[in-house]
């Protein structure tokens, strides 16, 4: 018995030594490709000196109407995700991409990511380039801190666009797998989840084989940066902070929302309609496709946007 019992033992060692090795092969392996692909990624943008950290934005076009554009939670690149849409609005528009802290190629950051930081440092980077007539279009998480923004700053935003956009009534923001999120890019299991599963990088449609290599490179950089993950952290007080703040009696909103997202969720609609409830100026249309319809609507936001923009001049 006792020496089935050993042999169990060292086969039991075997596998878990076999087990580590892997995650160590795992471990080296990203290590090893994240120092080459750092080499690969080609500047782009601009950046922006805000708080002794460098921020990096994009600037598209010189019309006179300006767009600036807001990503949503973990947005890899947030210049290469707007891109279908940015070679649109830049028909009739000057777009502004920025990238926050921790996102694209902007600095990460250990600064609270409170939604008071979170737009002061966009609102800095924005104010050295001497942009302060604008209107926010925002994506998913951004439309939390577009709420704070625009109570910060009604001189300089002229109306807001939600891109499937996020509201504090919606809940549910004390759970964002940021241990996990940790975990898989430590260790290196995203770069291996995500070479067996692409749709995992949510790559944009469109782009070219090029910007979607970029697109990884940056991916595997940023994944559970120290900015995105004390931002998952600090989601909840963001949501209460931003609870009671509303918008202005006429003040221009257009939401743009996803079937994906009404279609198994009637408070989704409803919770945007609530918020615009009495403000003429305001209106709600739904679009079929995912939560990043910037990638597969492109052409149709930029015509509403147009559209919307222009009737309430």
């Amino acid at each position: 018995m006792k020496k089935v019992m050993k042999r169990i033992g060292i086969i039991l060692t075997i596998i878990v030594g076999i087990i580590v090795l892997i995650f160590l092969g795992i471990f080296i392996n990203n290590k090893i490709q994240l120092a080459r692909e750092a080499k690969k990624i080609d500047p782009v943008g601009e950046k922006i000196t805000v708080n002794d950290q460098k921020m990096n934005i994009q600037i598209y076009g010189d019309k006179k109407e300006t767009i600036v554009l807001l990503p949503g939670f973990m947005t890899t690149s947030p210049i290469i995700d707007f891109k279908p849409l940015t070679d649109e609005l830049k028909k009739d528009f000057r777009v502004v991409v920025v990238e926050p802290f921790g996102y694209g190629l902007s600095d990460d950051t250990t600064k609270e990511r409170s939604v008071e930081n979170l737009t002061e440092e966009i609102h800095t980077a924005l104010k050295s380039k001497g942009i302060d007539d604008y209107t926010l279009m925002a994506h998913s998480i951004s439309g939390i801190y577009s709420l704070e923004y625009i109570k910060k700053y009604p001189k300089e935003v002229n109306a807001f666009i939600g891109i499937d956009s996020s509201l504090p009534s919606q809940g549910n923001a004390d759970d964002n797998g940021e241990a996990m999120i940790k975990f898989l890019s430590s260790s290196g299991l995203y770069r291996v989840l995500a070479m067996a599963s692409p749709d995992l990088l949510s790559i944009p449609e469109g782009v070219d084989n090029k910007l979607a290599e970029q697109y990884k490179y940056i991916s595997f950089k940023n994944i559970g940066s120290t900015a995105t993950i004390n931002e998952a952290k600090s989601m909840p007080e963001n949501f209460s902070k931003t609870k009671k703040i509303s918008y202005t009696k006429n003040f221009p909103v257009l939401y743009l929302l996803a079937t994906e997202s009404t279609d198994p969720d009637p408070s989704w609609e409803k919770i945007h309609r609530e918020m615009i409830e009495g403000n003429k100026q305001a209106e709600l249309k739904i679009l079929e496709g995912d939560h990043y319809l910037h990638h597969t609507k492109a052409k149709e936001i930029a015509e509403d946007t147009k559209q919307f923009l222009t009737h309430n001049k």
